[in-house]
């Protein structure tokens, strides 16, 4: 059985209920979303372990109970005596188009190196196949605990443990640019795979296109890039060799939350099975689509699963 391990931070989220100033509460995060699509795309083919702090109380046990409902291992998540879950609102407009305010300057999950440091480092992670994480994993982590992070994914990498990394830039989270850019240059450097927007791109450097988000991640050494460029489709590339992939036009699109989640969810459980990359993103862009054509940042196992009859991993 393979081994993917989710590096980042899961919230507490409360969306629209349908009703003025009425919402409803969940619990998502982006890389905790991509974990929940991975496990139910997979189901027993892999085990999917989410790594991660959060409190000590009700509502953190809430949701590990969650993760345990969707059969996510929790092994990995640690829980502080000393910060909680961060929080958010999201709103989202007629066009499915999302906004958000945030309570995170207290949340857990910026202790979890420190954790993972006083468990074993990356022993705790051996026998890892897959290690994902994002910037917003790296954005909420103090500058040391950064850097003690590149240790352990270096030596993960070493190991032979495949890097996954999502950029998914939120500037925010960020005290500059150049903060930004130094993290992102580490982690592009560790990364065997890369899954970013061309949006992110053009804000951090400059980028045009796809194309120039190619050349960036290429010469950098990424062997794996598969360029996510909304309704203008993907842009792959394997080893430099480079092609592009057409998606199919979602005609009623109810909330974008968790779009890029879901895709990067799709595409490494493609890829954890052993699809080939244009197979990979083709399953991902269809359980993107799936996504984001209901409310919430994760949508129900029912209409999920009908998804995975309808287009098959």
């Amino acid at each position: 059985m393979s081994k993917i391990v989710l590096m980042g931070e899961c919230m507490v989220e409360f969306g629209g209920a349908g009703e003025t100033n009425l919402y409803k509460k969940n619990y998502a995060g982006d890389v905790f979303n991509t974990g929940i699509y991975i496990k139910r795309c997979v189901k027993d083919l892999a085990d999917v372990q989410f790594l991660s702090a959060v409190g000590n109380d009700e509502i953190s046990s809430e949701m590990i109970g969650m993760m345990v409902q969707e059969s996510v291992d929790a092994s990995l998540v640690y829980q502080s005596s000393t910060a909680s879950m961060g929080l958010y609102l999201i709103n989202v407009d007629d066009e499915g188009e999302r906004s958000f305010t945030y309570w995170r300057d207290t949340s857990a999950a910026k202790q979890v190196v420190k954790f993972l440091a006083n468990d074993g480092g990356s022993e705790r992670l051996k026998g890892t196949d897959i290690f994902f994480f994002s910037g917003i994993s790296i954005a909420i982590l103090s500058s040391d605990d950064r850097q003690q992070l590149w240790q352990y994914i270096s030596e993960l990498k070493q190991a032979g443990t495949k890097i996954v990394f999502d950029p998914n830039y939120r500037p925010t989270l960020w005290s500059s640019l150049e903060e930004t850019r130094e993290a992102y240059a580490e982690a592009f450097a560790l990364a065997d795979i890369a899954l970013p927007g061309v949006d992110d791109h053009i804000v951090l450097y400059d980028a045009k296109n796809a194309e120039d988000v190619a050349d960036f991640l290429e010469q950098i050494g990424v062997s794996e890039i598969i360029i996510k460029n909304g309704a203008q489709g993907m842009l792959v590339s394997v080893n430099g060799e480079r092609s592009y992939i057409d998606v199919d036009p979602v005609k009623t699109v109810v909330d974008t939350t968790s779009a890029g989640d879901a895709f990067n969810g799709g595409y490494l459980s493609a890829r954890l099975i052993g699809r080939s990359v244009t197979q990979a993103a083709v399953f991902a862009s269809k359980v993107s689509a799936c996504v984001i054509q209901h409310k919430g940042a994760i949508v129900s196992r029912q209409a999920f699963s009908q998804q995975l009859t309808d287009f098959p991993i």
